[in-house]
């Protein structure tokens, strides 16, 4: 009896991946380069809003914002914004975006890998 409990209350406060999943939809963009600065791509959906930004590299700190109270909104067929971020050569680069969309039920991870030589290439 004791074991039944034990199992039965692992079982209670694992979980089970489902429906009811509160994780974002993880995505990939592609990065180019325009204007010697890297330039995120993605097909963004009417509606669809920044609701933060991650900027990591192997070497500084990582560059945070959060728009909670008023979503950055994003259009179509442009760069998605890095916000004044200044990217170095010769640095591997890791860029999430987090978008929302009041048509869809789960927040997007938006992601983006890339290597900067010389600003005048980055390679996904």
């Amino acid at each position: 009896m004791k074991e039944f409990f034990i199992i039965c209350s692992i079982l209670l406060l694992s979980g089970c991946p489902g429906s009811g999943d509160r994780l974002p939809e993880t995505l990939y963009a592609d990065v180019k380069v325009e204007g010697n600065a890297p330039c995120v791509l993605y097909p963004v959906k009417l509606g669809d809003r920044i609701t933060s930004i991650q900027i990591t590299n192997e070497k500084e700190a990582s560059f945070r914002k959060l728009f909670d109270d008023v979503p950055f909104r994003v259009v179509s067929g442009q760069c998605l914004p890095t916000f004044g971020y200044h990217f170095k050569n010769y640095r591997n680069y890791v860029v999430y975006y987090g978008l929302d969309n009041d048509k869809s039920k789960r927040q997007k991870l938006i992601q983006a890998n890339f290597y900067i030589g010389n600003l005048n290439y980055a390679v996904n």
